[in-house]
């Protein structure tokens, strides 16, 4: 291979150098910001998660079922602030969901279906004799109940969606940072290779 043992000239040995400090500049910049957008965005999601004043209960305030969730334990008493206590947060408020809904007798009922339960309940009140009050006092309670775990179901879908969604910024947000540290690092590599460059030189240059 004749062309390994070929000089360099000038021109060709100061474009190398050019592009080993190009690329050192540009990987450092980009390292830099990448990590200071992935702080970013973390310290904007803890920063919401904290001002909602969230807390785990005592691991001795806690059934066996909630200390059945993973993590939940390990969070028992501390604040929720980070995207990891979202998710298993999320998970403690499907469960007291799907309590409430087996409490009710809707066993595996979600805010879709009991959207129809609620319906037919109405129904039924209607088909009960006007002057059976106590008739339809107890239809109109189960239509208040259905109704209400239906609105709670609600809520807590749209609150579960927030925590998830934290979760998942969260954790982008740490793959940002340490996508910057990664590149901090090939910056390093890259100026390592440029201050050999310029002292040794993969192949020396021409001589004038």
């Amino acid at each position: 291979m004749k062309y390994l043992n070929s000089r360099l000239s000038a021109a060709m040995w100061a474009r190398v150098l050019l592009l080993w400090l190009m690329l050192t500049i540009g990987a450092l910049v980009v390292g830099v910001v990448a990590i200071g957008l992935g702080q970013f965005i973390q310290g904007n999601i803890r920063t919401e998660l904290s001002s909602q004043q969230i807390s785990f209960s005592p691991a001795d305030q806690m059934a066996d079922a909630e200390k059945a969730i993973p993590g939940m334990v390990e969070n028992a008493g501390q604040p929720l602030t980070t995207g990891n206590q979202a998710q298993i947060y999320s998970k403690l408020m499907a469960l007291h969901v799907q309590e409430a809904a087996e409490g009710a007798g809707y066993t595996d009922a979600t805010y879709a279906t009991l959207g129809g339960i609620v319906n037919q309940l109405k129904a039924a009140v209607k088909t009960i004799d006007p002057k059976d009050q106590t008739a339809i006092d107890a239809a109109q309670a189960k239509v208040t109940a259905a109704s209400n775990l239906r609105n709670t179901m609600l809520t807590a879908s749209t609150l579960r969606g927030n925590l998830l969604s934290a979760y998942g910024w969260d954790n982008v947000a740490n793959g940002v940072t340490a996508a910057g540290s990664a590149i901090l690092v090939l910056a390093a590599v890259f100026l390592v290779l440029f201050i050999y460059e310029w002292r040794h030189g993969h192949l020396p240059p021409t001589e004038a």
